[in-house]
């Protein structure tokens, strides 16, 4: 493997601990967790991620690129729309707070910004011709979207750990319900 590769490796390995140990324990975690559980050193971790506003942009990002991989990959982009909904909105469940945590650190406001025009951007066509096709309900737009997955976001933190799974459920549910139509 060569040191590129390595390097590669153990950038996706931290993002992957990341995932893993925020969901499990929480944001407030000490890093050294997501490091032990990636298999690297304290070194390593602070060389990709200098400090836990990094980490979490860097796995917001990745989100986001996994965002347009699937629809890349999806053959009709306007019915995709509800699988990537119910996605982002698991996604969110998995680990709420980030998006809030985000808000009040240094880059994340500027951050957040440019990650949801490039959400909106990749996501107002295939909305576009989901409300073209009936397949959401009549008026609904992106803000609709946003709203929706922050909706399901803030739910999530205002119950206890131990409710969080019932309350995703019933949020993703609801909001599901009010975005798209009876035949989508």
């Amino acid at each position: 493997m060569t040191e590129r590769q390595d390097v590669r490796r153990n950038r996706e390995l931290l993002l992957a601990g990341g995932e893993v140990i925020f969901r499990e324990h929480g944001l407030h975690v000490p890093l050294q967790l997501i490091a032990d559980h990636a298999g690297v050193g304290r070194g390593t971790l602070y060389r990709h991620f200098p400090d836990r506003e990094r980490l979490v942009l860097a796995m917001v990002t990745r989100r986001l690129e996994l965002i347009e991989t699937r629809l890349a990959a999806a053959s009709d982009a306007a019915h995709s729309v509800p699988e990537i909904f119910d996605w982002i909105a698991d996604t969110l469940s998995a680990i709420p707070g980030l998006h809030p945590y985000l808000a009040t650190t240094a880059q994340g406001p500027a951050t957040l910004t440019l990650l949801g025009q490039r959400l909106q951007d990749l996501l107002a066509g295939p909305i576009r011709v989901a409300q073209q096709q009936g397949l959401l309900r009549s008026g609904v737009t992106f803000d609709d979207f946003l709203a929706g997955w922050a909706m399901i976001e803030g739910s999530l933190l205002a119950v206890a750990p131990e409710s969080r799974a019932w309350m995703a459920i019933r949020a993703k549910h609801l909001i599901h319900s009010a975005l798209f139509a009876d035949s989508a």
